[in-house]
């Protein structure tokens, strides 16, 4: 009898991602289903740091903030983080990357925080803007962006950088090259208002799920801010810019530097440990943010 329910079961869960490919089951839905399976995870292993982590990922997505802290501070009472050493601190200033910005940039750098994995040489480091332009009704008073340096123990230098880019992963071995040729440190050019994280080469890149050029993507989503974006009426969008006053051309200037060594001096939010969201939540920020990857395993070139 178990053999046939565990095949509804299997069954039911590829309708569900078909469902939910097809946006006919919500998001909120679904966050419910994924709780509900994480609970019956952890009766049958109480001891796997990570469905605690990622039920409390998805408390955090569903709006349950306090079930989302408690199972944070959880998952750092199993398994805390380590201390920095000074080597450790001295790698992330290293490799810590220069950001680029479009000089009508309507949304300050509020915080940088960054996470050195535990066991390999991956340094993530998150970035919190004030907020996303298209998102002033999200009950998240900033957007979280990440960039990750891979970089070679022996020789100290980058091996991989990569960014988040509105749900994709982008990679870029001219963004290698590129921070070679700045003693180390990768430049990273950031979207007007959405903040989407663009690589050296990005003109000739399409974006990985559906192939299309990011060029062609920056275009759509030039013409979309330009007219105000989503919910152009929200009133908490009335004290911001109407859209972005300007042409493509200057939608895709990004000529001014922000180093964010200056807020790492300033607030020196580093950590080491392998539970990211959980470490940002409970021992970092003061505001809600969006959790989002923790480490881009796949992309991931040097490490076995």
């Amino acid at each position: 009898m178990i053999d046939t329910f565990l095949d509804e079961w299997k069954k039911r869960n590829e309708k569900i991602s078909e469902l939910m490919n097809n946006k006919k089951i919500a998001e909120l839905d679904f966050y419910e289903h994924a709780i509900y399976q994480l609970e019956l995870l952890k009766k049958a292993d109480p001891n796997q740091v990570s469905y605690v982590s990622k039920q409390a990922e998805f408390y955090h997505l569903d709006g349950q903030l306090r079930k989302a802290g408690d199972l944070y501070r959880k998952v750092l009472e199993m398994e805390p983080f380590i201390p920095l050493t000074e080597k450790d601190e001295r790698l992330i200033h290293k490799f810590c990357p220069i950001l680029m910005i479009n000089p009508k940039e309507c949304f300050p750098l509020k915080d940088i925080v960054v996470v050195h994995h535990p066991s390999k040489p991956v340094i993530g480091y998150h970035l919190f803007w004030e907020d996303d332009y298209d998102f002033p009704d999200d009950y998240e008073p900033c957007d979280h962006e990440e960039v990750w340096v891979e970089y070679d123990p022996e020789t100290e230098s980058v091996t991989n950088v990569m960014c988040w880019f509105h749900s994709r992963v982008l990679e870029s071995e001219d963004a290698v090259k590129e921070a070679h040729n700045n003693n180390q440190r990768a430049i990273i050019q950031i979207e007007w208002g959405k903040h989407g994280s663009l690589l050296c080469g990005w003109q000739q890149m399409n974006e990985p799920l559906t192939g299309i050029p990011i060029q062609e993507w920056l275009q759509d989503t030039y013409e979309h801010v330009k007219n105000g974006g989503r919910v152009p009426l929200h009133p908490l969008k009335r004290f911001w810019t109407k859209g972005f006053e300007g042409s493509f051309e200057e939608y895709i200037d990004f000529s001014v530097p922000i180093d964010p060594l200056a807020w790492l001096h300033k607030k020196p939010l580093m950590f080491k440990t392998e539970w990211v969201n959980a470490v940002i939540f409970t021992q970092s920020l003061l505001y809600n943010f969006h959790p989002k990857m923790e480490w881009p395993e796949r992309f991931y070139r040097s490490i076995e």
